[in-house]
């Protein structure tokens, strides 16, 4: 099995995590969230497609460079997006012990655009504390499948996916000092290109403190494919980008306003258990605008 092909999962989980910062609710009309960050992941070490720990020779990784944003049209339409302007896959040189490097092994870069996402959540009902929001989002493949160069790296998938998603947020404390909220989705990632199609589900629960300028936050977030694909995992898109890949992915987040509109937001993502996909921490940083 190619290593270089299986953290799939990390890029879906951290758009997804990410494109619905707001849970079961919507931006009011005219408000808008806007975050430039880094994100970052490398590893030998891998869940086979059976699951096992399993371990390759060389590091394999992926960082990118991207645009978030959210923008209330009205107060129940939210437009969402999701752009990494530079992503760079990259595979390590092996050396063993004596400081000699595997020709067979040299290492490589592939640096482009990504695969970007746009799309829509539409306000269901919002009554009380509690928000139901359901979302339409649209996988662009604007990144390089890899298809083109003997390493396979790649920053996409070549396929144009559709997720459909529901949330339910619950507010189960608000003050002007303290709050406190939790959040449920449902989703299903339609997939071409004789991929297998996704389930998608998790829960989130965050508090803010210091008049809500501190924000913890933990995730949850599941992806499980239908395996109805024809693609071979080790198929012509044989890169960064598996078929059929699976996980269960616990997120710690946290972010802090250094203003009523500016701050800073970092993550970083462990994956407990899964198929073709690392088995190594993923981190994100940046700072957000957020005009309430």
């Amino acid at each position: 099995m190619k290593f270089n092909k299986i953290f799939n999962f990390l890029l879906l989980t951290f758009i997804t995590t990410s494109c619905f910062a707001g849970g079961g609710w919507t931006k009011k009309k005219g408000k808008s969230y806007i975050k430039v960050a880094g994100w970052w992941v490398e590893s030998k070490d891998f869940f086979s497609g059976t699951g096992e720990n399993s371990k390759s020779t060389v590091d394999n990784g992926l960082f990118n460079i991207n645009i978030y944003a959210e923008y209330g049209f009205t107060d129940k339409l939210t437009a969402i997006a999701y752009i990494p302007f530079f992503t760079r896959s990259y595979q390590n040189k092996e050396i063993d012990q004596n400081g000699v490097v595997n020709q067979a092994l040299t290492g490589g870069d592939l640096n482009s655009f990504g695969d970007a996402e746009i799309g829509i959540k539409y306000s269901i009902f919002q009554k009380g504390r509690f928000a139901l929001a359901g979302s339409l989002i649209l996988g662009l493949p604007l990144g390089n499948d890899g298809s083109d160069q003997t390493l396979a790296l790649a920053t996409g998938d070549g396929e144009f996916n559709q997720l459909l998603r529901a949330d339910l947020g619950i507010s189960l404390y608000n003050s002007d000092t303290t709050s406190i909220y939790s959040n449920v989705y449902l989703g299903y990632n339609n997939r071409t290109k004789d991929f297998s199609d996704e389930y998608r589900a998790g829960a989130e629960l965050g508090a803010g403190f210091l008049k809500n300028k501190l924000w913890l936050v933990g995730k949850l977030d599941i992806i499980e494919s239908t395996e109805n694909g024809n693609k071979g995992v080790s198929g012509g898109s044989a890169s960064v980008f598996a078929n059929n890949s699976e996980v269960v992915n616990l997120t710690a987040e946290t972010a802090i306003y250094f203003t009523k509109k500016i701050g800073l937001n970092a993550s970083a993502s462990f994956p407990v258990s899964g198929q073709n996909v690392y088995d190594a921490p993923a981190y994100s940083a940046g700072i957000f605008l957020d005009i309430k």
